[in-house]
């Protein structure tokens, strides 16, 4: 297994979505699932069909194998994930590596992307499990893709984990992705002039709003893509004047219309704080409030939890969900180390209340909350 985990909009799927293309062209894909909640591909029961089905386009003994299994069975595909991924993909490969050693000489790769995106915690974590019980059994290799979910990472760090899953994490805000970001725009908008060179010159877009973008993007290599699918967008034919209209948006404006560039990073966003337990929801605005407000007054994770008259175990349970877009240090490392925002298109998603909605972060009230705790935490000593 390779797990590929990181932030929200970093790139996890672009790398995906290359890797199985890649892997099709070499004749060594067994099949592909991309998550996607806002597309309403986040049903847990359609993963097994799904990877059966391209696997037996790519194996025409795979494909009699399992036909005659759902020829047997009529109610296979209504029995558990479990059943379903043992007898429609585990022992088909096991007879394949008996009877016909030849169609299987090469592992096959199977690519999960989005897997934090399924709607049910527990058939994330079981699929997990399935694919690590029957690792060693069947030529098979897994990528799979996630934000850093904390139950995914929880799983995955097992130790039992330790020979078969590799990680990588895909990082922002370095040089190298710095200039990813930078070589993105250059190509994309060589294409965007090369579609409209009879109404753009050659030498747009201007350096300093190319730079402008680049500056704000800060190594985000989703944030940039999204940008420049709204420049591009066919809807509109119209680059330079959608280009004029993030320009507004990336300098500070408010007034740019119905239509956001980050229109589809706000939904992520939305989705990510959909996803803490309303019990707790208000806990967690707080502590981003904090984070978003006093950036630079409480040295620590712990110290901004003290603030906030938080025990260890509420502070952590109030994230646990946004990790995607929070960094929250190590239990060892938080007597040290800040939380903070990956990037700064998630503060200004909960500083405008029209891309924000119910999760809009008012910084007076804020402000107003955070006065009064420190009046309450200078009257019990605490700031000594």
């Amino acid at each position: 297994i390779l797990w590929i985990f990181g932030p929200a909009a970093v790139g996890k799927s672009a790398v995906a979505q290359t890797v199985a293309e890649e892997f099709k062209r070499a004749g060594r894909l067994g099949a592909s699932f991309f998550f996607s909640r806002p597309n309403h591909l986040d049903n847990p029961d359609w993963v097994i069909p799904t990877i059966v089905y391209q696997l037996a386009t790519q194996n025409g003994e795979y494909k009699r194998i399992v036909t005659q299994c759902l020829v047997d069975d009529i109610l296979i595909l209504d029995k558990n994930r479990s059943t379903q991924f043992r007898e429609l993909i585990i022992e088909p490969f096991r007879i394949l590596m008996t009877l016909y050693p030849h169609t299987v000489r090469e592992p096959l790769l199977i690519v999960l992307d989005g897997l934090d995106e399924c709607n049910n915690k527990e058939a994330q974590c079981e699929f997990i499990d399935l694919i690590n019980t029957h690792i060693w059994q069947v030529p098979l290799r897994w990528v799979i893709c996630s934000r850093p979910d904390w139950l995914l990472m929880t799983v995955l760090s097992n130790p039992d984990f330790a020979v078969t899953c590799r990680r990588e994490e895909l990082k922002i805000c370095d040089d190298e992705a710095q200039r990813d970001v930078q070589r993105l725009l250059e190509v994309e908008f060589d294409k965007i002039r090369q579609k409209y060179r009879d109404r753009l010159p050659v030498d747009w877009p201007p350096e300093h709003q190319q730079r402008r973008i680049a500056s704000v993007a800060s190594g985000h290599l989703g944030f940039t893509s999204f940008i420049l699918r709204f420049i591009g967008d066919e809807q509109y034919h119209n680059p330079d004047g959608q280009l004029k209209v993030c320009m507004v948006f990336l300098g500070g404006g408010h007034t740019i219309g119905p239509i956001s560039p980050l229109h589809a990073l706000d939904d992520l966003y939305c989705q990510v704080l959909s996803d803490v337990p309303a019990d707790i929801l208000s806990t967690t605005m707080r502590i981003l409030g904090l984070v978003i407000v006093d950036r630079h007054g409480l040295d620590s994770a712990d110290d901004q939890a003290r603030f906030l008259g938080l025990d260890q175990f509420t502070f952590h349970r109030a994230l646990q969900n946004l990790h995607s877009v929070v960094y929250v240090p190590p239990i060892e490392e938080s007597n040290t180390t800040p939380l903070h925002i990956y990037h700064a298109s998630f503060s200004d998603f909960l500083d405008d209340a029209r891309r924000s909605g119910e999760f809009y972060l008012n910084r007076e009230a804020v402000k107003y909350d955070f006065a009064l705790q420190c009046l309450h935490w200078i009257e019990n000593d605490g700031g000594n």
